[in-house]
């Protein structure tokens, strides 16, 4: 017979066993959990509008094809109306970062342009300056291009696992009944209301989340390409493209306070290049506009709309987006706050009930 301690040393050992076997399937199998948890937010978004077909007397498989079909057409048309304008903007900044002449006038005309705007300010020896600067300016253009690619390539690898993520979605929806009772068996009987209150609770939670994080990306994308369409108004910063740079910035805004930093990248590049006269100033102003972007969102969209999806304090959202952010980067971001969620309405749930279901 084991003694008490020596069963509960092997009880410990045999968690902490799990523990790593956790984390090591975690570390080997990032994309495959990825997929799905993308999956899961997909289905949640798109759930209740299956629901609502079902109620016309349409079968559940047929309700759930026409949802899917509808959102690939929804993505053909915005695809078919961006991809000519991201092919051209391509090409031109490929062709602009390919001529050292452009990159050198452009510098040129920004030490003008500061030469000119900062009082008591004179660049003495113009070639000389722009033979010292020259380099750093092209490694910072190399970078910033280098930074589009990246996230030019990442959309591309995103768009190769979208297949995968509507299949798995697809399934989701179908056999929806059919998952949730297979998890409910799988509940001893004792903790049944719990768990059932438990899924629905966390179902609404992760769906008011993503709308409230649907309309700050698009709070993001309407403030961004508004702020540039009055620097090409007002300011004649002549920055093309200004709409999709603003749709970019509200995509990326998906994960919190990055959507303005991309915005500020797309819209100094084009900038960079042209080698306008008073380009340092529009850069400038570039950076204002979208500070100004991250500030509203910060202050009155995030808070505001973000916070009360999962009920949470502004504050208690920023730690939660610098923990996750730590941990694992901008995937971190992207999954903290609903995952701070659900953990607090599991937390909530079985504390509020748990003297219901003592033995």
């Amino acid at each position: 017979m084991m003694t008490k301690n020596q069963k509960f040393i092997i009880k410990l050992l045999a968690y902490l066993a799990g523990i790593f076997v956790l984390f090591f399937l975690i570390t080997k199998l990032t994309s495959l959990i990825l997929i799905i948890i993308l999956s899961l937010l997909l289905f949640t978004i798109l759930d209740p509008y299956v629901d609502k077909l079902e109620r016309y007397n349409i079968s559940r498989g047929i309700s759930t094809l026409l949802i899917i079909l509808s959102l690939f057409l929804v993505i053909g048309g915005a695809i078919g109306g961006l991809a000519p304008i991201v092919k051209d903007a391509g090409t031109t900044i490929v062709a602009k970062v390919k001529n050292t002449n452009s990159n050198e006038n452009s510098i040129e005309n920004i030490l003008k342009s500061i030469d000119e705007k900062i009082p008591f300010y004179e660049i003495e020896n113009m070639d000389e300056t722009i033979a010292k600067i020259t380099p750093h300016i092209n490694n910072t253009i190399k970078e910033l291009t280098a930074f589009a690619l990246y996230i030019g390539k990442s959309t591309l690898n995103f768009a190769m696992n979208f297949f995968v993520i509507i299949f798995i979605t697809f399934f989701f929806l179908k056999d929806e009944r059919q998952l949730k009772k297979g998890l409910i068996n799988l509940i001893p009987n004792k903790h049944f209301e719990l768990s059932l209150n438990l899924m629905d609770k966390i179902q609404k939670q992760l769906a008011s989340y993503l709308k409230g994080q649907f309309l700050a990306a698009t709070s993001v994308a309407i403030l961004s390409s508004l702020g540039l369409f009055i620097l090409n108004t007002f300011f004649n910063a002549n920055i093309p493209y200004f709409v999709l740079i603003g749709i970019l910035a509200g995509l990326a805004n998906l994960i919190p306070y990055v959507g303005p930093a991309v915005g500020i990248v797309f819209a100094i590049i084009p900038v960079l290049f042209m080698g306008q006269e008073n380009m340092f100033f529009i850069m400038i102003l570039i950076i204002i506009t979208f500070s100004l972007v991250q500030m509203t969102d910060n202050v009155l969209v995030s808070p505001i709309v973000v916070g009360k999806s999962v009920n949470m304090h502004p504050l208690a959202v920023f730690l939660v987006l610098i923990v996750g952010g730590s941990l694992l980067g901008m995937v971190g971001m992207l999954f903290a706050v609903p995952t701070a969620g659900i953990i607090k309405v599991t937390t909530t749930e079985i504390i509020s009930n748990a003297s219901k279901y003592k033995d």
